[in-house]
């Protein structure tokens, strides 16, 4: 019994940490929630989405993004759920957890040639930190999770003619994962991955359109140390599994007059991969908790305003599809649903240095939660979630 509701759980809890991709870190066009980065060509951190946008970047491009989230999460019991009495007390009640952290991503293009371009990009592809404490519903599954995924890149554009470029990248990923219950700690589990990417665009004289892929990339953390603070103190060591999805990015630009620009993109991530997350210790067999997510849709639109020769505005939309609508499927470490962002921005020059500005809000939404079919675990609620994002991109 033991065995299994430690697997059953540490399954849990990593599983999820993979379900917020920190795109934000890696946008090009800050203030516009994404929409049309993969042409956008003004910052050199468009050639994260699409290589191919190194073709028309100039002999050299440099832009450092930073940034800070303020992530909250409120879970609501509806009080019908009882503690099955498998972990000690009785952990019930209503919690809200709140994580602040920052993120910066470095993106470098240069000419080689008069068709090559090379670059190196380095940021955050995932992330998640949260904690809730043990004095809730779901405090014998969830504490506190950590996850970060940063990633190097590095990547070639070739200019076929003066309307066509391609390119390519490399995806060398390495992964940190960390959770507490309030029945076990677990030590770090590390981890490198890797992928690739590729992309082209068109550019005509007042648009442009480009398509690119990432793909996916798996996590295997093996040898994870686990404590045991009740049930009996023990120490096990244990593994498991985590991805970031296969993304697909559609992106156009298209110049109605001299100063204003509409921007488009849709994506599809993958995530029908997260089918179910394995477990495994050196004393059971491999456990694997069933998640069924579906792949999710991404469609953001955009606009860039010149207001004068200082300034220009800007602002964009986006709307995700949710991986999983069914409550009996969510977890508590990070549940997911629809998501609505929208955000605003400005973009300014000194002296040469590029520096935009912006502010973004995600609404997660609503997300009800109905896990009362199984023996390790009682919780029926709902959660809301949202995050701040406030942060500056420099490209000199």
């Amino acid at each position: 019994m033991k065995k299994t509701l430690l697997a059953l759980l540490i399954c849990s809890t990593y599983a999820n940490a993979s379900g917020l991709l920190l795109q934000e870190a890696v946008v090009a066009n800050a203030g516009t929630t994404g929409a049309g980065d993969g042409v956008y060509t003004e910052t050199a951190t468009a050639s994260w989405t699409n290589p191919a946008t190194m073709t028309h970047m100039g002999e050299q491009k440099t832009t450092v993004n930073m940034m800070v989230l303020d992530l909250q999460m409120d879970y609501t019991d509806d009080g019908l759920a009882e503690d099955t009495g498998s972990l000690p007390g009785g952990f019930t009640g209503d919690a809200d957890a709140e994580t602040v952290m920052p993120a910066i991503g470095i993106f470098h293009v240069v000419q080689v040639s008069e068709d090559i371009h090379l670059g190196v990009n380095f940021g955050a592809v995932g992330g998640s930190s949260i904690d809730y404490g043990t004095d809730w519903d779901g405090g014998n599954h969830l504490d506190t999770a950590v996850m970060t995924a940063v990633q190097l890149n590095p990547t070639m554009s070739y200019k076929i003619d003066n309307n066509w470029s391609v390119g390519v990248g490399a995806q060398i990923n390495y992964g940190i994962i960390e959770v507490s219950t309030s029945g076990f700690d677990s030590g770090t589990g590390t981890d490198w991955a890797f992928g690739y990417n590729a992309g082209a665009m068109y550019q005509a004289d007042t648009w442009a359109v480009g398509l690119s892929y990432r793909s996916k990339i798996a996590h295997e953390f093996d040898d994870i140390d686990v404590n045991l603070t009740q049930l009996s103190p023990a120490n096990l060591s244990v593994g498991t599994e985590l991805i970031i999805p296969a993304i697909v990015d559609l992106s156009g630009s298209y110049d109605l007059n001299d100063k204003l620009t509409l921007l488009s993109s849709v994506q599809f991530h993958q995530w029908s991969e997260f089918s179910e997350t394995p477990v495994y210790t050196d004393y059971t067999d491999e456990v694997a908790v069933n998640r069924e997510w579906d792949d999710v849709w991404k469609f953001a639109v955009g606009a860039d305003y010149q207001l004068n020769a200082e300034w220009a505005l800007k602002a964009g939309f986006s709307y995700e599809t949710s991986p999983q609508d069914d409550p009996t499927k969510q977890w508590v470490d990070l549940p997911v649903g629809e998501q609505f962002r929208y955000s605003v921005g400005a973009t300014t020059y000194w002296d040469e240095t590029r520096i935009d500005i912006f502010y973004e809000y995600a609404d997660l939404g609503n997300m009800a939660i109905e896990r009362t079919g199984e023996d390790y675990t009682q919780i029926t609620g709902e959660f809301d979630g949202k995050i701040h994002f406030i942060g500056a991109n420099v490209t000199f």
